[in-house]
């Protein structure tokens, strides 16, 4: 019974070793190449054939089997150096969407997934380079940037069409200056927004300056009207209060000449004259009367 169970054991493992070598399993994300001592013989699951995901079979040792990725794959490239047009470096990311549409070509060309990278990196960045330094930096940053995504698609397609690859897309994640030469475009750009900010303040004080200097004319010959216009309205008052004056003194001569004797009377005692006032006489100013009755008399 012993022997029995020890040969059970043994046919076991060798039913496990002769089904691994027989049996392989293809998923729906993967294609498969069947080869004969190298030589490929059959596609399995192949992009645009039949689904043929599933458990299949080959000759142990005579048949090996390649399993490639049928899925969409990704490849970032970063630290591309770039001279653009107008003589600006770039310091480049990018990533790359691509896929195997012919196992077989890009079995024969690449054999591993690796080789095929390095060689989408060499022609990718060969790619950008000539794309982006026919243009300049502005456009790169924020101009026609999808139009020369698709030049460069373009560009890597070509390069691999041969190869069984198909480029999906070719996109920029980051376009950077240098760090040197980003604080020199960063100095520049400050020098001159001071050059335009001190051009500005120039102007403006150039035109306070104008404003003001009219601002004065204009107010030197207002000034001046104003006075001119009074000098005429008080000519015009005194004029006119000379003529009623002179009306009303005809009028009554004598009650005029009172008048001036009161003024002066008045001007008299406001200049400092001492006025005497006794009960039956008012001193200087009973004179002062007397004289101007006798200066106003008929002669």
């Amino acid at each position: 019974m012993r022997a029995f169970g020890w040969l059970i054991l043994i046919l076991s493992v060798l039913g496990l070793v002769v089904a691994s070598n027989v049996f392989f399993v293809v998923r729906q994300s993967q294609q498969a190449i069947v080869l004969e001592v190298g030589r490929p013989v059959r596609l399995i699951n192949e992009p645009g054939g039949p689904d043929e995901a599933g458990l299949h079979m080959k000759i142990p040792v005579y048949q090996q089997v390649e399993i490639i990725d049928k899925r969409n794959l990704g490849l970032d490239i970063e630290g591309i150096e770039v001279l653009a047009s107008d003589q600006r470096r770039l310091r480049v990311d990018a990533f790359v969407r691509w896929r195997i549409n012919d196992p077989l070509r890009y079995y024969q060309r690449f054999r591993t997934e690796t080789a095929a990278s390095d060689q989408l990196n060499r022609i990718t960045t060969s790619a950008i380079r000539e794309v982006l330094g026919d243009v300049p930096v502005p456009e790169i940053v924020s101009g026609q940037r999808a139009q020369l995504m698709g030049r460069i698609r373009k560009s890597v397609n070509d390069g691999l069409a041969a190869d069984g690859v198909d480029i999906i897309d070719v996109r920029i994640r980051q376009a950077d200056l240098p760090t040197e030469v980003a604080e020199g475009v960063y100095n520049r750009m400050r020098t001159a927004r001071l050059q335009e900010a001190q051009r500005i303040r120039s102007e403006g004080e150039e035109r306070a300056r104008l404003i003001r200097a009219q601002a004065e004319r204009e107010k030197t010959v207002i000034e001046a009207q104003a006075r001119e216009q009074s000098s005429k309205i008080r000519g015009e008052g005194d004029a006119k209060a000379s003529e009623t004056y002179a009306a009303a003194y005809n009028k009554d001569p004598e009650f005029f000449r009172f008048q001036r004797a009161l003024i002066a009377c008045e001007t008299a005692i406001q200049e400092g004259t001492q006025v005497i006032v006794g009960p039956d006489a008012l001193g200087i100013c009973d004179q002062f009367f007397d004289s101007a009755r006798s200066a106003g008399a008929p002669r």
